[in-house]
C-alpha cells in the first residue's frame, strides 16, 4: 500500500515573504494570462528530483508535463525551489516526494502544508530504511534497483489515484519497467562479483543501499551531512591505509577538494558519480562499472 497525503494549511504567501511575493504575484498573472496549447494542455506532476523523472515516464510515458524541483547540478541538502516551480507544484494533480532528502525536509513541507487539494505520495512507503545515527534516514533510496521497484510501484498506485481510466496503460508499463530493473540489478550483480576489494571510501555515503545489495564496504568521510573534523579525516586515512582501500568516491554536486587530499594520502584515486542523473539506468551501470574498475585492479 502506498501513502497519499494531502495538506491543510493557509498562508502559502505569507510563508513566502514580502519579495518572494512579488515574484510570485508577478509569474502568477504571466501563467494566468498565458493562452496554454500544444504540450501545455497536458496536466502537470511534479517530482523531487531527476531519477524520479525518469521512473514517472516509464510508467506514464509522454502523458504528463513533469515539474522537477532540484534541476541538473543543485544540490538536495540546500537546493530551495523558485516561485516558479512552486507556481508548477500547484498545478499539478500529484506530487510525488522522495522521501527524505533535506530539501523535502526542510523547506518543501511548509510549502505543502498550505496546498490543501494537492495530493503526494512518498516514493520511500514500503522501502526498508536504514537508520544511521540519531534516527537519522539515508535517503538516498533510488540508488537501489530493490528499492527503485517499489518506487515504481508507489508511483503506479499514484497515477491510477488520479487517472483510473489509464489503470491498464500504466499497469504494462510497470510490468516492463519491473522487469528492466530486474536486468539492471542482473548486470550489476555479475559485473560486481570477485572484486579483489570490496572496500571504498565515499566522501558523502550516498551509495550506503547500493553497497548493502551488492556486498560492498561503503566507509563515508562526512557523517550525517557534516563535514568531516581533522581529528576524524586523520581517522579515516588510518583505517584505508590499513585496510589498504585505494579508492574514494565522490558526488558531482560536491566539492571533490577534501577527496582528492584523502586520495593523496592514501595513495588513492577519485571516482566521481552523479546519483541525481536522469538516466537512471545508465547512471547505475557507471557506478558499477567504475567501481569494479577501481576495485578489481586495486588500482
Amino acid at each position: 500500500m502506498y501513502v497519499l497525503r494531502t495538506y491543510n494549511k493557509k498562508g502559502l504567501i505569507a510563508g513566502l515573504g514580502k519579495m518572494a511575493f512579488a515574484i510570485f504575484f508577478t509569474i502568477s498573472v504571466v501563467t494566468g494570462c498565458h493562452q496554454e496549447t500544444g504540450k501545455d494542455k497536458k496536466q502537470l506532476i511534479t517530482v523531487s528530483i531527476l531519477p524520479q523523472k525518469y521512473f514517472v515516464e516509464k510508467i506514464a510515458g509522454e502523458m504528463y508535463n513533469i515539474n522537477v524541483l532540484i534541476p541538473s547540478g543543485a544540490s538536495p541538502e540546500t537546493y530551495e525551489p523558485t516561485p516558479s516551480q512552486i507556481i508548477k507544484l500547484e498545478k499539478s494533480v500529484i506530487y510525488f516526494e522522495i522521501g527524505y532528502i533535506e530539501m523535502e525536509i526542510n523547506r518543501m513541507n511548509d510549502f505543502l502544508l498550505n496546498k490543501p487539494d494537492l495530493k503526494a505520495v512518498n516514493c520511500s512507503n514500503g522501502v526498508r530504511l536504514i537508520k544511521m545515527e540519531d534516527k537519522w534516514v539515508e535517503p538516498h533510496i533510488w540508488l537501489s534497483p530493490k528499492n527503485v521497484k517499489v518506487i515504481a510501484k508507489n508511483i503506479y498506485n499514484g497515477l491510477v489515484e488520479i487517472d483510473p481510466d489509464n489503470q491498464m496503460l500504466y499497469s504494462e508499463n510497470l510490468d516492463k519497467f519491473l522487469q528492466e530493473i530486474d536486468e539492471i540489478n542482473n548486470k550489476i550483480t555479475s559485473r560486481l562479483r570477485n572484486l579483489e576489494s570490496r572496500s571504498f571510501l565515499i566522501y558523502h555515503p550516498a551509495l550506503t543501499y547500493f553497497a548493502k545489495d551488492y556486498g560492498l564496504d561503503q566507509v563515508p568521510v562526512q557523517i550525517e551531512g557534516k563535514a568531516p573534523s581533522s581529528k576524524y579525516m586523520k581517522t579515516i586515512i588510518e583505517k584505508a591505509k590499513k585496510e589498504d582501500i585505494k579508492v574514494i568516491v565522490v558526488q558531482q554536486q560536491f566539492d571533490i577538494q577534501k577527496a582528492k587530499t584523502i586520495a593523496k594520502e592514501i595513495d588513492g584515486k577519485v571516482i566521481t558519480i552523479n546519483p541525481l542523473n536522469y538516466n537512471w539506468e545508465d547512471e547505475m551501470m557507471v557506478i558499477a562499472t567504475k567501481l569494479k574498475n577501481a576495485l578489481q585492479n586495486n588500482l
